[in-house]
């Protein structure tokens, strides 16, 4: 498989590449459309707040109601412009040693994961993925916690993710075979 160069930096001298690619564009970007409605329904109540305020002569609260009609706009085209951002930056790599994935909007995320912390691999199918024949690969590893503040400063295990994959199950058979020929590696 072709190797994507900005990942190509972090290799090791005796790391091979067994897969790598990006993510499907279309269902990636998808999901951020949801708050496109609330962002609509937000933006059209502020403008009719200034339309008011403004009717009313009192400047200072249209002036005051321009804040809310940028929030709205930032509601409505805001996260699908950050995704798209995201995507511009995705990228997933499979070697016989880790998994790497790197994405970000405006920095770079860039996770490495040995294969011998992968304690469970598998796909996820969604309603969009359905739709565009894609999945999303999650690993679930060992010894890779953080604390979950949402959740009172629970351990979780990290689960990176390869995101809307033209053929997930391909690409989970060839991670889950190099996590066992890793695990096999290392108990001799």
């Amino acid at each position: 498989m072709r190797s994507l160069s900005q990942l190509n930096k972090h290799l090791r001298t005796d790391e091979k590449v067994l897969w790598s690619g990006k993510p499907v564009k279309t269902p990636f970007i998808i999901p951020s459309l949801a708050t496109i409605p609330f962002g609509l329904f937000f933006l059209g109540f502020s403008i009719l707040w200034m339309w008011g305020a403004t009717s009313a002569e009192a400047g200072p609260f249209a002036l005051f109601g321009l804040l809310f009609v940028l929030i709205g706009l930032g509601l409505t085209v805001g996260p699908s412009i950050w995704q798209l951002m995201r995507y511009q930056n995705t990228e997933y790599m499979i070697t016989d040693q880790r998994v790497i994935t790197q994405t970000g909007a405006i920095g770079l995320d860039t996770r490495f994961v040995d294969l011998d912390k992968i304690q469970e691999v598998y796909v996820q199918v969604g309603f969009i993925d359905k739709m565009f024949g894609t999945g999303t690969v999650l690993v679930t590893t060992a010894g890779l916690v953080y604390m979950d503040t949402a959740r009172g400063g629970a351990p979780m295990s990290m689960r990176p993710s390869l995101a809307a994959l033209k053929e997930p199950y391909e690409v989970h058979k060839l991670l889950q075979e190099a996590v066992e020929k890793a695990r096999r590696a290392r108990t001799g």
